[in-house]
């Protein structure tokens, strides 16, 4: 059955929203029929069981209900099936052997499948809409060059903290510190080139860095992945092996932490800049292999399906072109191949994410979710000021509030101030000076008001403004107290004129019948 969303969205809406998007990039009906079938599959594979023949062998429960909908959908037999995923090819020599697998490492194979399947699927979408939207072709017809100016919309996703965190969690929180770390320079030299631009005097900022935190992960040899990264290329890696290494080279590195209970459990705490997380390790290893099983493409490329099949030889292309070993592949040319690990595939393409958005001029949004229950107009503030502070958004206000927090345009600061000093001049130079002054007997021990006249702004610290803007609603609340008097009297004045002269014309009259 179907269950209704909390956050009210039609379903049925929104997929009749997505058929319009991928028809509108190119996706033909034939296309998109492809995929969601291929989607429907994966959904039916992640319920498929497994039954124990004997310890070593185990083979699919055909009494399933989604079994024979996963063939249909995939267009491949059930023979096919179950050598794949229940079984393993061993090469020896020319000759190749078939071993049965106990059903815990079935269930790995038939993960795994679904996992490289999907992934194959992604890559076809994302490949498809690159290419569909690729502006060279057209900048190369139309000006005779591939160069041209483009915007880029990067989604990020949120620091995570669970009761239960591993290496997905890891990645993320990698991603996130190398990305807030690329903000908070990105704040500070826009501070430092308006500075420069404007002609401001201006001292050092002092800016939270967290290059150490980034360093105790991804640095090479001694870093959390690279050690990771040895320990999967090891001939019997395993996560206790791993912890060993961690616990020994970390283990005196500040932003780190193992207590005794922790290594018992196998688990280790990193402090991010948005706080301590505790890491699980238990399946790191595994985790980041990132292997397909030996038969996986070869299943694919069985199917009746053309679209399954071309998964499949994308399939073989990625093990090809990363390193890694399809079934044609000899034994002694795979031992000389190494597959990325997803470490390694990760911290590269976050270092090309990294490059790419230092050549832009990025500007930053930060979405903030206000409650869990998924309900509008409901606001959640601790909620929302974790938020605030686990995306460095506070940090970079504080940075921001320690140099020339506020400024305004030469002629907005003119007329905005003007009425501190009305009997100014008026120029900029003028009424600074004089707003300075004041300043300065106000905080006589200050040796240096935070006040400074650029080339098309007037820069002011938060201290300085706070000031000038009580002088301001001071000065407006004086002349407004001024206005109400006089207009107050003049109304006066105008009743009382009036009252008197109609006075006078009655005794006049009164005075004129006796």
């Amino acid at each position: 059955g179907t269950y209704t969303r909390r956050d009210g969205v039609n379903d049925a809406q929104l997929f009749d929203k997505l058929v319009l998007a991928m028809r509108t990039l190119g996706f033909d009906p034939d296309i998109q029929m492809d995929i969601f079938t291929l989607v429907t599959a994966v959904l039916h594979a992640s319920n498929l069981d497994f039954v124990a023949v004997t310890d070593d062998s185990s083979t699919v429960d055909e009494k399933n209900a989604h079994l024979q909908p996963f063939l249909q959908l995939l267009g491949i037999d059930k023979d096919s099936f179950k050598q794949a995923i229940c079984g393993i090819d061993i090469e020896v020599g020319n000759k190749s052997y078939t071993r049965d697998v106990d059903k815990k490492l079935a269930e790995k194979h038939l993960e795994a499948l679904v996992k490289s399947t999907y992934g194959a699927m992604f890559s076809y979408i994302v490949q498809s809409i690159n290419k569909k939207i690729d502006y060279r072709e057209q900048t190369k017809k139309m000006h005779g060059s591939t160069t041209a100016a483009f915007i880029g919309v990067l989604d990020i996703f949120g620091f995570e903290s669970f009761p239960v965190n591993s290496f997905e969690q890891l990645c993320i929180n990698y991603c996130n510190e190398a990305l807030q770390q690329q903000f908070n320079l990105f704040v500070f030299k826009t501070e430092q080139e308006e500075y420069r631009r404007e002609g401001i005097q201006w001292e050092f900022i002092d800016f939270p860095d967290n290059q150490d935190v980034i360093d105790l992960i991804d640095q090479k040899r001694t870093g959390i992945l690279s050690m990771l990264t040895d320990q999967c290329r090891a001939p019997r890696g395993t996560d206790g092996s791993f912890c060993d290494a961690m616990y020994k080279t970390c283990g005196s590195m500040p932003r780190f932490e193992a207590t005794n209970l922790q290594r018992g459990h196998k688990q280790f705490t990193i402090v991010h800049y948005a706080g301590p997380v505790t890491y699980e390790t238990d399946g790191f290893v595994e985790k980041n292999k990132d292997e397909i099983p030996r038969g996986a493409s070869k299943l694919l490329k069985s199917s009746s399906k053309d679209f399954v099949k071309l998964l499949g030889m994308m399939m073989d292309d990625s093990a090809g072109a990363s390193g890694g070993t399809s079934d044609s592949d000899s034994p002694r040319a795979s031992a000389k191949k190494k597959r990325p690990t997803i470490a390694s595939q990760f911290k590269m393409q976050l270092d090309e994410l990294r490059n790419r958005v230092d050549s832009t001029m990025p500007h930053y949004i930060r979405c903030l979710k206000p409650n869990q229950s998924l309900m509008p107009n409901e606001f959640d503030k601790g909620m929302i000021a974790n938020q605030l502070r686990n995306a460095g958004v506070l940090e970079a206000i504080r940075v921001s509030r320690v140099g020339y927090s506020q400024r305004f345009g030469h002629k907005v600061f003119v007329d905005r101030y003007r009425v501190i000093d009305v009997n100014n001049s008026g120029t900029i130079v003028s009424l600074v000076d004089s707003i300075s002054a004041m300043v300065k007997s106000h905080d006589g021990e200050r040796e240096k008001v935070g006040i400074q006249v650029g080339a098309t702004k007037i820069f002011l610290r938060q201290h300085e403004y706070d000031y000038i803007e009580r002088l301001r609603s001071q000065k407006l609340n004086t002349c407004s107290i001024l206005l109400q008097s006089v207009a107050r009297g003049y109304i006066a004045r105008e009743r009382y004129s009036r009252v008197n002269a109609r006075l006078i014309a009655f005794q006049a009259l009164v005075r004129g019948f006796s």
